[in-house]
């Protein structure tokens, strides 16, 4: 178990309109703010895209089962951003429905959300953290207490 200790510090509302995509808005978002580390939460409405809904075998190693969807669908999911080596990367899992029908799964870039998504953004300080691929399973994977490469540790 790794763990760090840190405080909430700002706080962002945002509001996606029709068409926008997740997780391509909340990473530049982050990139212009300078939003290190976040939990984010949402609710709203989604278009079209992918889910990640397990694997196909319960291996080391997995090979994803990708899940597309289309027609406007109920979103609510919770994430975290932290850096990666191309910048913030968002990782989010979301529940969405439409009528009887409901998936769950980590979203995938290309997201569009239908009509609007609130989404709130806790920053989180007081401790570094970085994605990094694990060697094994080949996902980027949460590394606490490491700073991004090139960058000062707070």
């Amino acid at each position: 178990m790794q763990v760090a200790e840190g405080k909430i510090n700002r706080i962002f509302a945002v509001r996606l309109e029709e068409g926008e995509r997740l997780p391509d808005c909340i990473e530049t978002l982050a990139r212009r703010r300078r939003i290190k580390a976040a939990l984010v939460l949402l609710v709203g409405g989604a278009r079209a895209g992918r889910l990640v809904v397990g694997p196909k075998k319960t291996t080391a190693k997995p090979v994803a089962m990708v899940q597309a969807f289309s027609a406007g669908h109920e979103i609510m999911g919770v994430g975290t951003l932290f850096p990666g080596e191309q910048g913030p990367e968002l990782h989010l899992h979301a529940a969405m429905g439409r009528k009887q029908k409901t998936l769950v799964g980590c979203i995938r870039k290309g997201i569009r959300t239908y009509l609007i998504a609130e989404i709130v953004i806790l920053e989180l300080t007081g401790f570094t953290a970085v994605r990094a691929r694990h060697p094994v399973s080949g996902f980027r994977l949460l590394e606490l207490n490491r700073a991004v490469p090139g960058s000062p540790r707070r």
